[in-house]
């Protein structure tokens, strides 16, 4: 039996699992999916001032805290002593009563903060330098593109995302830094980006919360299209299998007798050769081509820096004081 493939294989009966399908006109999208996770960023800490006791002390992990909210106070010895000798005289009264005098020191982020972890606890005593809660400025989203796909993106496309737990709420940005790692040395191979999002009490996800989204590069309208399982690759050469009218057939040679024209190519699957013939699939592109945004969209303005107080690391600083309370 001859093994010819014209512009695609000649079989002989089609299996009962197998459909014929025709080629048609229609819009594709190229829609390029993208995974990831979210990270804390600018993490810092926040330590007592004073030796003395905690009071009222914010406990709930995981919310935002702004600049003006008390996320508890410190009191000095000598107004705890006052609060401890108390007798009929409620605790709000003697606040208001001595305040003046022994004001206490409140607990506050220097601006929007996302609160990590609460080491502190109410009606506790402190030591200077005691690590009390820990924060972060803000929370960045951190993407990865698959290999074969990392050369559709450009900074300035839009990003579809959401939860992969809460996928019905869909959110968009534009992405911004992306990275190609072609060696696959510096990042895990494929295409990478960190977004620093304006997440706020509105709109958050938690750190550590993975998702998915989609990027959409290419848009084409009323194209001959066809499906991608359905090519066949030899090469750099992709061919289609259709059908053809056959007439009379020899051990060498089979008359053609409509469905295909004089001196169009074709693919001939000998033995060796039918090795080396594979689907047709997106294939990864290592050349680094410049940067473009998408058409129509000018890139997003890169967040700026996070705030951070007079002297405020960047990092975690490795002077954690005396904590009780750490984990």
């Amino acid at each position: 039996m001859i093994r010819v493939l014209l512009l695609a294989a000649l079989c002989s009966a089609p299996a009962s699992a197998q459909e014929a399908g025709t080629v048609k006109r229609g819009s594709i999208d190229q829609v390029v999916r993208v995974v990831g996770t979210i990270l804390p960023v600018d993490i810092f800490r926040i330590k007592s001032t004073i030796e003395g006791r905690a009071t009222r002390i914010w406990t709930s992990t995981g919310v935002w805290a702004g600049p003006d909210q008390d996320l508890g106070s410190l009191v000095n010895k000598e107004f705890a002593a006052l609060s401890d000798a108390r007798e009929t005289t409620s605790q709000g009264v003697m606040e208001d009563r001595w305040q003046t005098v022994y004001q206490p020191t409140r607990l506050r982020c220097p601006y929007d903060c996302y609160i990590l972890k609460a080491f502190a606890r109410s009606d506790v005593w402190v030591k200077p330098r005691t690590v009390l809660f820990e924060a972060a400025a803000h929370l960045r989203m951190s993407g990865w593109v698959k290999p074969e796909e990392a050369h559709l993106v450009r900074d300035g496309m839009t990003l579809q995302y959401w939860a992969v737990k809460d996928p019905k709420k869909v959110f968009k940005t534009k992405i911004i830094r992306y990275i190609r790692d072609v060696q696959g040395l510096k990042v895990q191979p494929g295409g990478s980006f960190n977004l620093d999002l304006v997440m706020g009490p509105g709109h958050f996800f938690p750190p550590g919360t993975e998702w998915a989204g989609i990027v959409v590069p290419s848009r084409k309208q009323n194209v001959l299209m066809v499906p991608t399982g359905a090519l066949i690759r030899f090469g750099d050469t992709v061919y289609l299998p259709v059908r053809v009218s056959t007439g009379i057939t020899t051990p060498e040679w089979t008359e053609l007798a409509a469905g295909v024209e004089e001196k169009r190519p074709f693919l001939d699957l000998s033995d060796l050769q039918l090795r080396q013939a594979q689907r047709h699939t997106m294939e990864a592109d290592l050349s680094l081509p410049p940067p473009a945004a998408e058409d129509g969209a000018a890139p997003e303005t890169p967040a700026a820096p996070a705030r951070r107080g007079p002297g405020e690391l960047r990092e975690p600083d490795s002077n954690l004081g005396e904590d009780p309370y750490s984990e």
